[in-house]
């Protein structure tokens, strides 16, 4: 086209856009506009009758047009039109194999492309229909394309044959799914490494959830591919996904799949080069934890432990003479025999015949598995006094790529309480250890393992429980180990002061905003938990954030169901850990109007509720439980003595009041006198005058009479406030009606206590018997007369040195005279 021509055409190119856009006919009026683009692209008046294009909003439009608009446009704005209208408006199922075929034709963004097609397919099932109509009738040329497609629209391609409602028939429907299976296998041998993770994926999901139509389909070819993906060479997410896979290909396969692995150790193994050797130890490194039996059992097998070590010696020597040392070989070699270390048969044959290579390359100068070498010996290690702590120790320190590893050969040897006492003393270790948990998530579980074992106490054990230790001893010919000195009581918590001294709680609180494993959360609280033992310590642990970080962790685990029991657990284990700290900090400082007192109830009242079913109660959780809550219940605001009275009062007075335990009945009355400062306590007592209140009257009477006197102090204190109200005062007179404690022969027991603080509480409480108004108070009068109130009180008062009590008891004297 001549140059005088071109603006002549590009003009009438854009009247006829604008024709097409006013008829609502937007795929013509993009076609229009693409012609216009090509003859003049940087003509300022196409690009403003393109943007003219984008803006018309589909109310004169449908989402199929918006989607045309798209791809011919090739602007990003456009999709974001498109995916929009995907997302608020539903497509008519006849547009719906339209739709595909204009996103899957997309040659632009690929991203953009890939969601709108993802989106698509999510949210329209006539759209999904037509992926399942297309994989029954051309099943290899429909992978490919969508595999092309992006990640997301791959994903929702393999997970249609997995969606029932698509499907005419069970029969179809598995025979997509082997298609499909057979086509991720294909892809993963021919692939050359290009998103093979999303094919692994996909395999895992299918394994997981059409085991049984997959399962006549699995061989050799199967395996191979698989297991070929667990080579440690490979990207982290291609390899955990691989991972999942032959976790669920050896579930769905059972015997058969073990004898697969089998052949396939056996047979790469056989081949004996390095490569094959990689891929070897790789996958039974992997394999391990999942079939631990089986996996022992090759490794096992007759010379296989016995020609590994004087492989990689050579291996070593090579390198040593400069001929070219394998360092992915000894890497894979070293995974393997640190994956074998958990079971006990091949951590043996690994102390007897590989121990002289791994202190060997442990030692190394240069050498790059120092850490790794360290921490197998670690595992397979008995001897308390060997050089390997230390090794791990100095590459902790190092802060190396190898860091991670001596960590978690760290968590090994701490476990021995020498190991633990050297590690605590070390500060610059311990600081280093506190600053990795911060930074390095890789390295999380290893540092609050090492953590765990430093701060661990021992095990409360009844004397029945000791007892059964015993019997089960004897019944096995053997005496009880011996306990180490260095793991009782003192010594654990003069490392639990080294830990916290660490700053290891602010570094705590970083790991669990970021943490999402239970496990990590539950060794999170345990070490809470055992550093809140020492009263010393909670005060630093409040300053530094442990208060908040356990609220924090109860309240995410809270969102699980309770038939979770890991989650119980852990709420379980946060909520002691808080109840050890509230014990001893002033509630008023502790908490503000952003940490509100309450949220701290609501976590400790479960404490409260015995468990029936277990047999061995602990009751230190609910113990300090109570202690913290009767703490809280004396701060000044009236709502969170509410909320106390609300959550707990069940389980106060029907399991603990009264219980057995001398400690536990001691904390409930206490908790109870605290609480009377509230009137929806008082209410429990002398509310309508019920049986059950009067019941309860009699039974905080009948406590200023027990054996333990702060239980009597407790009772007593609670009735002087109870007895403030007139209407309690009648409720203790008119017990003298009824079988059971005398009220007022009860208060005047009290003013004749050994202890001045019980006679303090119970002069007090006769005060307001007495003094109550009106008829009421000469009812009290006369009662208290009846019980030869006055030669009791004259001899109390003869005996007290307390000047609040001689005023008190004077005027209740002036009240009897």
């Amino acid at each position: 086209m001549s140059t005088d021509t071109l603006p002549t055409r590009v003009s009438e190119l854009l009247s006829k856009a604008e024709e097409f856009i006013r008829a609502n006919q937007l795929q013509h009026a993009a076609e229009a506009l693409q012609e216009a683009s090509r003859l003049d692209g940087k003509n300022p008046d196409v690009k403003a009758k393109w943007l003219a294009l984008q803006n018309h909003d589909g109310q004169n439009g449908n989402t199929l047009d918006l989607l045309r608009v798209y791809v011919a446009s090739n602007d990003s704005s456009g999709g974001q039109k498109a995916l929009q209208a995907l997302r608020s408006r539903s497509m008519p199922s006849h547009d719906a194999s339209s739709a595909i075929d204009i996103l899957l034709r997309a040659g632009q963004d690929a991203l953009l492309s890939d969601t709108l097609t993802s989106t698509l397919l999510s949210r329209n099932i006539d759209a999904r229909k037509v992926v399942a109509e297309r994989l029954s009738a051309k099943a290899t040329e429909t992978f490919e394309c969508f595999f092309r497609a992006g990640e997301a629209t791959f994903d929702a391609l393999t997970s249609t044959p997995l969606e029932d409602a698509l499907w005419s028939s069970k029969q179809s429907q598995a025979a997509a799914q082997q298609d499909v299976f057979r086509l991720c296998v294909a892809t993963l041998i021919e692939a050359g490494g290009e998103r093979l993770d999303w094919v692994m994926r996909a395999m895992a999901r299918f394994l997981s959830m059409a085991a049984e139509n997959l399962a006549p389909i699995i061989d050799e070819d199967v395996v191979d591919a698989v297991l070929s993906c667990l080579d440690y060479r490979l990207p982290v997410a291609l390899r955990s996904q691989a991972t999942l896979a032959t976790s669920k290909l050896l579930q769905t396969t059972g015997d058969q799949g073990e004898a697969l692995f089998s052949d396939f150790i056996t047979g790469r193994a056989a081949k004996g080069t390095n490569e094959d050797l990689i891929v070897v130890f790789s996958a039974a490194a992997a394999v391990f934890p999942i079939i631990t039996p089986v996996a022992a059992r090759l490794f096992l097998t007759d010379g296989f432990v016995q020609r590994l070590a004087p492989n990689l010696e050579r291996n070593s020597a090579h390198g040593q003479a400069g001929q070219g040392k394998s360092n992915t070989l000894e890497s894979a070699a070293l995974e393997l025999l640190s994956a074998a270390c958990v079971d006990g048969a091949c951590r043996e044959a690994i102390q007897r015949y590989c121990s002289q290579w791994l202190h060997t390359l442990m030692d190394e100068r240069e050498g790059g598995h120092k850490a790794l070498a360290a921490l197998v010996l670690a595992k397979i290690s008995n001897d308390p006094e060997d050089d390997v702590t230390a090794k791990l120790e100095g590459l902790v320190l190092a802060d190396d790529r190898e860091s991670d590893q001596a960590v978690e050969g760290l968590a090994f040897t701490s476990l021995r309480p020498s190991v633990k006492e050297e590690i605590a003393n070390n500060k610059q270790l311990l600081k280093k250890l506190a600053m990795t948990l911060r930074t390095r998530s890789t390295a999380t579980f290893g540092c609050l393992t090492v953590f765990t074992n430093l701060t661990l106490y021992r095990r409360n054990l009844t004397e029945e429980q000791k007892k059964i230790s015993q019997l089960k001893a004897y019944a096995n010919s053997s005496k009880p180990a011996p306990e180490d000195p260095l793991d009782d009581n003192a010594h654990v918590t003069g490392r639990c002061r080294m830990v916290l001294e660490a700053d290891v709680v602010p570094a705590l609180g970083e790991c669990c905003r970021h943490a999402s494993s239970p496990n990590i959360l539950a060794l999170i609280t345990g070490i809470l938990l055992a550093l809140a033992r020492e009263q010393k310590h909670r005060s630093k642990m409040a300053q530094q954030g442990a208060v908040k970080i356990l609220l924090q962790i109860h309240e995410r685990t809270s969102r699980l169901k309770d038939s979770d029991a890991e989650a119980t657990s852990i709420r379980t284990t946060s909520a002691h850990a808080l109840a050890r700290l509230l014990i001893s900090l002033n509630p008023d400082h502790t908490f503000s109007s952003g940490l509100p007192a309450s949220n701290a109830v609501s976590a400790l009242s479960p404490l409260l509720t015995l468990n029936s079913d277990e047999e061995q109660r602990d009751l230190l959780p609910t113990f300090e439980a109570l202690l913290a809550l009767t703490n809280l219940a004396s701060m000044d605001d009236e709502n969170v003595r509410d909320l106390e009275i609300r959550l707990v009062w069940t389980p106060l007075e029907d399991q603990l009041l009264l219980s057995p335990n001398t400690l536990v009945q001691r904390a409930s009355v206490e908790l109870i006198c605290n609480l009377m400062n509230s009137p929806s306590c008082a209410a429990k007592f002398v509310g309508d005058g019920s049986k059950r209140e009067a019941t309860r009257v009699q039974i905080l009477l009948a406590l200023t009479d027990a054996t333990d006197m702060a239980t009597r102090r407790a009772a007593g204190g609670a009735l002087a406030m109870l007895t403030e109200w007139d209407a309690a005062v009648t409720a203790i007179l008119d017990q003298d009606k009824d079988t059971g404690p005398n009220g007022v022969k009860a208060l005047l027991r009290m003013c004749t206590d050994e202890s001045d603080e019980v006679s303090h509480r119970g002069i007090a409480c006769l005060g307001n018997v007495v003094n109550a108004p009106g008829d009421v108070g000469q009812r009290g009068v006369e009662t208290v007369k009846q019980h030869n109130g006055k030669d009791m009180l004259t001899t109390a008062m003869k005996k007290s040195k307390d000047r609040e009590f001689m005023r008190i008891g004077v005027e209740v004297m002036k009240k009897l005279m």
